[in-house]
């Protein structure tokens, strides 16, 4: 089935939010992969509590997974059902705990060196989804950047001589300047080097990191290239089954916090 009536409503819904201002980007890539899925078991019904947690608990998920796609779903709902009174306002509440904080893992340095060295055995052809890992992983330790800020980075966002990096459009939409240490910035130069030998000089404007193929280095391909890795420390995280790439951002600012009161800084 190439379209049906929630596809089509759901077309109606992102036009408007788009119209409004809102972005959406998580939220629209959940409502499509809804949208799909009806596709897919070729219902062409109304949007009913019914069919909404018939795709919600159709994998292996957890509560509080599950839960947020509801969250996602309940105001396309609320705005369907203004048009279409057949469909129904989904409830959120289903899932309990769905804003519960998991204890973030704090990595060790020896876990992050096995991480870098794990690298090595991801499949990569041309050495370049290896490289750009290990390098990523050392750049999101040593500076506790997001992981979706180092996929963004352009050339021009890389100050090799005040060693800063340009944070562009991260979280509410603000940038900042961080400073990076010089050692960090001597890796980053070798890996610029190294891309240009593998693939070619790059405009200011070029993306940063690149994986296989010079391709651009997407969030998913980082995410889905750290999922085959992580095994490699054998982490037990409390409150979710694995580690993931954004703990490292809290083992920075535990470090530092702790690195202060060592040094006795005021915290």
């Amino acid at each position: 089935m190439e379209s049906n009536r929630i596809s089509r409503q759901l077309k109606d819904y992102l036009e408007y939010k788009h119209s409004l201002g809102f972005k959406l980007t998580h939220e629209e890539t959940v409502l499509e992969r809804f949208a799909a899925y009806t596709r897919f078991i070729n219902y062409d019904g109304p949007l009913t509590t019914e069919i909404a947690l018939k795709w919600v608990t159709s994998g292996n998920q957890s509560d509080k997974t599950m839960g947020r796609k509801i969250e996602v779903i309940r105001p396309f709902s609320k705005y369907v059902h203004s048009f279409d009174h057949e469909s129904e306002i989904i409830y959120s509440l289903i899932f309990k705990n769905v804003h519960e904080r998991p204890i973030p893992y704090i990595y060790s340095q020896s876990e992050v060196r096995i991480l870098m060295e794990e690298c090595q055995n991801l499949y990569s052809p041309d050495g370049i989804r290896s490289y750009t890992t290990n390098i990523i992983i050392g750049l999101l330790w040593s500076t506790g950047m997001r992981p979706s800020e180092p996929v963004n980075l352009l050339n021009e966002d890389v100050d090799f001589k005040n060693n800063t990096l340009h944070i562009r459009k991260t979280k509410f939409s603000k940038e900042r300047y961080i400073p990076i240490h010089k050692s960090v910035m001597e890796q980053l130069r070798f890996y610029q080097q190294w891309i240009e030998e593998e693939v070619g000089a790059k405009s200011l404007k070029a993306p940063f990191f690149y994986t296989t193929g010079g391709k651009k280095l997407t969030e998913s391909s980082l995410a889905y290239a750290f999922k085959l890795i992580r095994p490699s420390i054998n982490a037990k995280p409390i409150g979710y089954p694995y580690v993931r790439l954004y703990d490292f951002r809290h083992t920075f600012a535990c470090n530092t916090i702790l690195r202060w009161n060592e040094q006795g800084e005021d915290v």
